[in-house]
């Protein structure tokens, strides 16, 4: 394996990090979509609900493609990416994961501070500010280290 010369080490993990996360979350959608239940709030299933099977079917060519992504900036191949596509597409991966994740901050305070406790949760809600939310921010933070360690500089 090449990686190009000229990125900083830390940003060549972020990649192979954000690479291996969008895999992971992939992964797990493929697990949910042939009826997985592990890691979705108790009696939840995706045959069962519409909305969820349609954003499970477009997410997994979806985190494909963010794999793709986040190793373009430091494989050969990437480099026939026009530049301004390239941050374009690691910077909005990077962007729309991390906004995602933004409206639990408000439950995350809550949590640390004392005022609300995990018990006060409903499942859903427990499921998506524990699991859920904390995960799109791990992505979103991944690329953008990739982005500020490999795109920047190239």
């Amino acid at each position: 394996m090449t990686v190009e010369t000229g990125k900083r080490t830390w940003g060549v993990v972020a990649s192979h990090g954000a690479a291996a996360w969008s895999v992971v979350f992939g992964l797990v959608h493929v697990y949910w979509l042939a009826g997985g239940g592990v890691g979705l709030p108790p009696g939840t299933s995706l045959a069962s609900n519409l909305p969820l099977l349609i954003i499970d079917v477009v997410a997994i060519p979806l985190c494909a493609l963010a794999a793709l992504v986040a190793l373009a900036p430091i494989r050969p191949w990437g480099s026939r990416v026009p530049r301004w596509l390239l941050h374009a597409a690691v910077w909005g991966v990077a962007a729309l994961l991390v906004v995602h994740a933004l409206p639990s901050v408000v439950d995350w305070l809550l949590l640390a501070s004392g005022r609300l406790a995990v018990a006060d949760l409903d499942p859903m809600a427990r499921f998506v500010t524990l699991l859920y939310e904390p995960v799109f921010l791990t992505g979103g933070l991944l690329f953008g280290l990739t982005g500020l360690g490999c795109v920047r500089g190239r």
